[in-house]
C-alpha cells in the first residue's frame, strides 16, 4: 500500500516497515532451509514457461512453505476449517489481457501463492497469507513488468524490464534501485539480448515480503532445495472440496464477502484501521472485479482511490500509479 502524500507516506512506511521487519530474529539464510519453488518442467504451458521461481528461506517451519489451500473437518464433525497444505505446494495461475491507456495490447500472468500464517509475533500475523506475482507481456510475449502484491493489497512492488519503452516509465523513475517500505528492489530488470531467462522472487521468512527480485538464466540452480508446484486455476480457489461437497476460500457474503476465511490481522487492524477507514485491513481478500468479489484489491490507503488502485483493473490501475504504458 502506498500514499502520494508526504506526510501519510512518513507514518505508513514507518507502520508498514515495522509489519515487515518486527518480530524475533532477522533475515539470513545462514542454517536457515531454502526451497525453490518453480513450475514442473516437462509442463510446456504459457504459465509455466514465464513461472517465477519463487526462492522461500526458513522452510524447516512449515509457515514458510508455500502450500495449496485445502479443507479439513474440525474435531467435532460439526464444522470445517481451510488451511494452507505445504505438502502440495501450487501456483494459482491466471490469464488476463487487457488493452492499456495507450491502446497497446498486453497480458497478465497471474501467480497467486498461499502460506498457512504470519507468526503471532509480527505486526502482520495472521493465517492463510498470501502473494500476488504478475508478469506482465507485450504483444511479443516478452515481460515488461513484474509486479508482486500480498493478497491483502499491501507492500506493492512494480519492477520494469528492458523490453519496456523508456516513455512507459511514471516521471523520474530511478533505474537503479526503488525502495518498498525497507526491502531494496532492481529499479529494472535487464534481459539484454537473452530470452532464457527466469524471474527468481526472494521472500523474507515468517512475514513472506519480497527481498528481491532478479533474472536468472533457464539452466541456472540457485542455492536451495528444489520443489515443483502444481499449477492450478485461480478459480479453483471457488471450489475447495470437502467431503461431497465444495467451498470457497472466500467469504461468499455478509461485511466480510470476498475475504479469505480465517484471514483476520488484528494488529494492523488497531494501528490502522482507523485513521485507513477499513475495520478489515491486512485481510486478505479474492481477486476479481468486484460486482464479483464484493471487495477491491486497493493497493492505495486513500478511501477515494480504492477504485482507481484496485490492481484488478490494471491499465487504471498502472495510470493510478504513474506509469504510461
Amino acid at each position: 500500500m502506498l500514499f502520494k502524500s508526504n506526510t501519510f507516506q512518513l507514518l505508513l512506511c514507518l507502520l508498514l516497515t515495522l509489519s515487515g521487519c518486527a518480530g524475533i530474529g532477522s533475515q539470513t539464510s545462514g542454517n536457515q532451509e531454502m526451497t525453490i519453488y518453480g513450475a514442473p518442467k516437462n509442463d510446456d504451458s504459457l504459465y509455466s514457461r514465464f513461472a517465477p521461481l519463487v526462492r522461500a528461506i526458513g522452510t524447516e517451519a512449515a509457515y514458510n512453505r508455500i502450500g495449496k489451500v485445502s479443507a479439513i473437518i474440525n474435531n467435532d464433525q460439526d464444522d470445517f476449517k481451510l488451511v494452507i497444505d505445504p505438502r502440495f505446494p501450487v501456483y494459482y495461475v491466471q490469464k488476463q489481457d487487457f488493452i492499456s491507456a495507450r491502446g497497446a495490447s498486453y497480458t497478465n500472468l497471474i501467480y497467486r501463492v498461499h502460506f498457512s500464517e504470519v507468526p503471532f509475533y509480527h505486526l502482520t500475523s495472521g493465517a492463510n497469507v498470501g502473494l500476488l506475482i504478475y508478469l506482465t507481456l507485450n504483444d511479443q510475449n516478452q515481460p515488461v513488468l513484474v509486479t508482486t502484491l500480498h493478497t491483502c493489497g499491501c507492500y506493492l512492488a512494480i519492477v520494469p524490464t528492458s523490453y519496456l519503452p523508456a516513455d512507459a516509465l511514471p516521471n523520474n523513475w530511478n533505474p537503479t534501485l526503488q525502495n518498498v517500505y525497507g526491502e531494496s528492489l532492481p529499479g529494472v530488470l535487464d534481459y539484454g539480448l537473452r530470452e532464457d531467462l527466469k524471474v527468481l522472487v526472494d521472500l523474507r521468512a515468517a512475514t513472506h515480503r519480497v527481498t528481491d527480485i532478479r533474472l536468472i538464466q533457464a539452466n541456472e540452480t540457485p542455492q536451495g532445495f528444489q520443489q515443483s508446484v502444481m499449477l492450478e486455476p485461480m478459480d479453483s480457489l471457488n471450489s475447495i472440496p470437502l467431503q461431497d461437497q465444495k467451498i470457497s476460500f472466500f467469504e461468499t457474503s455478509g461485511f466480510r464477502k470476498g475475504y479469505v476465511k480465517g484471514s483476520h490481522k488484528p494488529f494492523e487492524m488497531l494501528l490502522m484501521g482507523w485513521w485507513a477507514l477499513d475495520p478489515l485491513i491486512g485481510e486478505d481478500k479474492a481477486l476479481g472485479p468486484y460486482q464479483n468479489t464484493g471487495t477491491h484489491m486497493y493497493t492505495s490507503l486513500k478511501f477515494w482511490a480504492r477504485q482507481n488502485s484496485d490492481i484488478w483493473d490494471f491499465p487504471t490501475f498502472l495510470t493510478y500509479w504513474g506509469w504510461r504504458l
